[in-house]
């Protein structure tokens, strides 16, 4: 539970997803599910947005949103949830844990936008030291535009204990 009192985590509870409740979507998926992050889908009102949660490891399941919790790899989201769009994919910390590579990268790209609606947002939360930035990818920026959402700026940068640097960009999903 100790990362659960970090900088980034604050920033995300207290501030990121209340916002992206505001927003009401109908359809969110949190990617990544752990003990620490239990809590996120009730910070949506419970009538307007239904708050998917996803994670490759079985076990985590438990930590998902019940009968919302899809265990999964994210590059098959669009797979998984063939029948779903979502207003808001939610990806925090899997880039450099577990998505690594250029071809990761770009599968776990095309599904996301494939899964989203138009000109709905995908959230990439990534540590500086783990991970290239997302924002000069080719295959992201081919479909998708760095742009706040919201009142939340498009990137916001959380500098913590020595070694450590978190950074949430948000993208919007262009057109085909």
């Amino acid at each position: 539970m100790r990362v659960h009192g970090f900088a980034d985590r604050k920033y995300l509870r207290e501030v990121m997803l209340p916002a992206m409740a505001e927003a009401k979507p109908s359809n969110v998926m949190l990617a990544g599910t752990r003990r620490y992050n239990t809590g996120y889908p009730k910070l949506f009102d419970q009538q307007a947005t239904a708050v998917w949660t996803l994670d490759f490891d079985p076990r985590a399941a438990r930590f998902g949103n019940g009968y919302l919790h899809r265990t999964c790899d994210i590059r098959e989201i669009d797979r998984v949830f063939s029948g779903i769009r979502f207003d808001v994919v939610h990806i925090n910390g899997l880039l450099g844990f577990g998505i690594d590579t250029d071809d990761d990268i770009k599968c776990m790209i095309e599904a996301v936008h494939r899964s989203l609606v138009h000109g709905g947002y995908m959230m990439l939360g990534w540590d500086a030291d783990a991970s290239p930035d997302p924002s000069e990818n080719e295959t992201i920026l081919a479909r998708f535009e760095h742009r706040e959402f919201g009142h939340l700026p498009a990137r916001h940068r959380v500098v913590g204990m020595e070694g450590y640097d978190h950074v949430f960009d948000w993208f919007c999903r262009l057109s085909e």
